[in-house]
């Protein structure tokens, strides 16, 4: 079972002691046995003490304490490397990846899975001295009859046989009802999100609780039934072996070969003490599937993580962000391919690295796998030579030579995983031989200090995706970005996101200033009553007063903190959309303006052609295309 062997990866040691304590506890449990037997035996009784009684039982006790003190340990230190290493893979993925995966995968890998792996893991102690226990007590038949043993044995080997078959189904239900459970999470997290749609149509939220939430949680409630009621039937059919062989035993062995009557009481003391340890064993059972079944998840969501560009191996180098940011697209293209990733990804040793091969057929999708042809290792976009524009394809300035063993930016090479080298992504298969994706590009655009640059388009067009890009969240599968002259590449990547400021329409608030020095307090407060919301919320020791507010309001607290990062490059994803209209035009005519005079590259998706006056510069996006870049007026420090 890989559970045992995950326990023993985090500390043979300890599972080394945990077994010995457990053997110790297991011989006193079957010494005590013994001394049972000399008291209540016919005459004449082997010399049996009192203090011979309460040694064995303190032994008992102390032994037991142990092995489940110390598994305990080592149980919990097990799922805190677990949540800590899943949260670091989580961390470092590349941002398309798990979106593919979706939120609900990882909330329910993160809490069901660690909590079931967590149930089987405490459960462990208590069988290891089951266990013990168990073989003790055979032995102690073995030494009492040769043929009562061997009856005995024969009957336990015939229901664990029977037992294990019976397993075998109810561990593929345990894995099929998982796997519900991650659409069961995912419409408990549509009925909170979409609560509104559902109470304004009675035939939408009818439909949504037959045919999902509660057409999922009946499935899954159907699955563990059937699991459940198939085990305890296993589990019935073997007691019932162990009572045939007890009637066997009773009825017939004994009076067949005249067995003595001490033999015999020592038979059905053995017996009966073994049924509280067999029984205890058999109900844990299931604990131990599920916990087999939730480590393979948690596994495979690594795995599946780990197969992607780990992104805590790029490089990064402690220099100042650019005081002035001059940002180039040269000829960038992006797919953006929509299906999720398998569940369960290949594993080392299956397909040959670079063949694209997964479940499901075809190539699997990455986000920053290459995607256009070049040999890997060969500059980004898979350039022979410089870059048009740009500083030539090696390191940027005060980056060493780049290694062989580390991948580019766009996911050539390879990267070495816990010593299981894995591809950075397969060549994908451009989205119009399939339709199973978008495609932005290619684009050559050029953002200015000083200049507030308007990206404008219909849904769809691209504009996302052209954020993301430009942020450095995705990265180009053909062609390159340029900061300064600068090319961002796999070795400045990371260095490059620092110089980005940036408000999703998606995005997040943390009620804490994670990040800034101490004393961010005054800095925060002169912003809120600049952004008119001084009166909802205050701040103390870095931490805000409540996030619980109107979506235009927890806009404002978004851009206090990209106002406080004071970054080179602003980018706003369609952030006036829920503003009133007083405080739209403050956005516009003065936050706006405020960044442009101090420098900054402001980049602002927008619907408001109210505001178009704002701009030096309109870029509108349709279908993945530049349909027409109007330069407005010279960005300011040009002008200047």
């Amino acid at each position: 079972m890989q559970l045992i062997r995950f326990l023993i990866s985090i500390s043979w040691m300890r599972i080394a002691g945990v077994i010995a304590s457990g053997l110790v506890c297991g011989a006193a449990n079957t010494y005590l046995v013994t001394l049972i037997r000399g008291v209540v035996s016919p005459e004449p009784h082997p010399g049996v003490t009192v203090q011979a009684f309460v040694a064995t039982a303190l032994i008992i006790l102390v032994s037991g304490v142990i092995s489940q003190v110390l598994l305990i340990r080592l149980a919990q230190e097990a799922i805190y490397r677990l949540r800590a290493d899943l949260s670091a893979r989580i961390v470092s993925a590349p941002l398309e990846h798990l979106e593919r995966l979706g939120q609900h995968r990882l909330i329910a890998t993160l809490t069901e899975d660690v909590r079931s792996l967590s149930q089987a893991v405490t459960a462990i102690p208590s069988i290891c001295i089951d266990l013990a226990t168990i073989i003790g007590c055979f032995v102690f038949l073995a030494i009492v009859s040769g043929p009562i043993f061997a009856t005995t044995v024969a009957g336990t080997l015939l229901g664990i046989a029977c037992v294990e078959t019976v397993l075998k189904k109810v561990r593929h239900l345990y894995q099929a009802a998982r796997e519900n459970e991650d659409g069961l999470l995912r419409s408990f997290q549509e009925v909170s999100l979409g609560i509104k749609e559902l109470k304004l149509h009675r035939g939408r939220r009818r439909d949504f609780m037959d045919r999902q939430l509660l057409g999922s949680a009946e499935k899954l409630r159907v699955q563990n039934v059937d699991a459940g009621s198939k085990f305890t039937f296993a589990q019935g059919f073997g007691q019932l072996l162990q009572l045939g062989t007890m009637a066997l035993i009773l009825f017939g062995l004994a009076r067949a070969l005249d067995l003595p009557q001490n033999v015999m009481v020592g038979y059905v003391l053995v017996t009966t003490f073994l049924s509280m340890p067999m029984q205890n064993f058999m109900h844990r059972i299931p604990d131990l599937l599920r916990g087999d079944v939730a480590l393979a998840k948690i596994r495979s969501l690594n795995l599946s993580i780990q197969t992607a560009h780990d992104e805590s191996t790029l490089p990064y180098t402690e220099r100042p962000a650019a005081t002035a940011a001059r940002l180039e697209l040269n000829d960038v293209s992006y797919n953006y391919l929509t299906e999720a990733p398998s569940a369960f990804p290949p594993v080392p040793g299956g397909p040959p690295p670079g063949t694209g091969a997964h479940p499901g057929g075809g190539a699997r999708p990455h986000p920053g796998g290459g995607g256009r042809p070049g040999a890997p290792g060969a500059p980004m976009g898979g350039r022979p030579g410089p870059h048009p524009g740009g500083r030539p394809g090696g390191p940027p300035p005060g980056h060493g030579p780049r290694g062989t063993d580390r991948p580019d930016v766009n996911g050539h090479r390879f990267v070495d995983h816990g010593g299981h080298p894995v591809p950075m992504g397969a060549p994908m298969a451009p989205p119009q031989a399939d339709g199973s994706g978008f495609h932005l590009g290619p684009l050559d655009l050029t953002f200015s200090p000083g200049q507030i640059s308007f990206i404008v388009g219909g849904n769809g067009s691209g504009k996302s995706t052209l954020a993301k890009l430009i942020t450095g969240l995705y990265v180009p599968q053909h062609g390159h970005l340029s900061l300064n002259g600068e090319t961002i590449d796999h070795e400045n990547i990371e260095w490059f996101r620092q110089n980005s400021s940036a408000v999703f329409t998606d995005f997040h608030l943390f009620e804490d200033y994670l990040g800034f020095d101490e004393g961010v307090d005054e800095e925060v407060r002169k912003y809120l009553k600049e952004l008119q919301i001084d009166h909802k919320v205050t701040v103390e020791n870095g931490r805000l007063s409540t996030i619980a507010l109107s979506q235009g309001q927890r806009k404002r607290l978004a851009l206090l903190t990209a106002l406080l990062e004071d970054r080179p490059i602003y980018m706003f994803d369609e952030w006036a959309a829920d503003q009133e209209p007083k405080f739209r035009d403050v956005f516009y005519r003065e936050i706006l303006v405020k960044l442009k005079e101090r420098g900054k590259t402001v980049i602002v998706i927008t619907h408001d052609d109210r505001y178009f006056d704002c701009a030096d510069q309109i870029v509108k996006l349709d279908f993945g295309h530049i349909a027409e870049v109007k330069e407005l007026s010279p960005p300011l420090a040009a002008a200047e």
